[in-house]
């Protein structure tokens, strides 16, 4: 059929917070891994200290942005049913998604900023 909807989800999707009761989720980027069930939360940590329950699984990594300027992440796992050994592999994808994504941004940030100045 010509006008079927493909229902099949990507492996990740970025979690969006914006309703009618405004940003709920204030600007934070949560990441769901369509797969295994597994939400993850980015935070800059450059930004300010992060208080977690020691029992929240975590993985610190550092990202150079496009200006060469290096920037230390955290991911943060708020919810998965995957296996141990199986979440330590969803994380490190998620955070080469995550990057790549990072990635595009600063692209565009520059695209935008060329733009502008044209």
């Amino acid at each position: 059929m010509e006008n079927e909807i493909d229902f099949t989800l990507p492996e990740w999707v970025f979690l969006d917070g914006n309703s009618h009761l405004g940003d709920t989720l204030e600007d934070r980027v949560l990441l769901q891994h369509n797969e295994i069930f597994t939400i993850l939360e980015f935070v800059v940590l450059d930004d300010h200290p992060i208080e977690l329950d020691p029992k929240v699984k975590i993985r610190e990594f550092t990202y150079i942005n496009i200006l060469g300027e290096t920037e230390t992440h955290m991911a943060a796992v708020h919810f998965s049913l995957a296996g141990d050994s199986e979440l330590d592999r969803i994380i490190d994808k998620a955070i080469e998604f995550y990057k790549l994504f990072m990635d595009w941004e600063d692209a565009s940030l520059i695209i935008e900023e060329t733009s502008k100045d044209n």
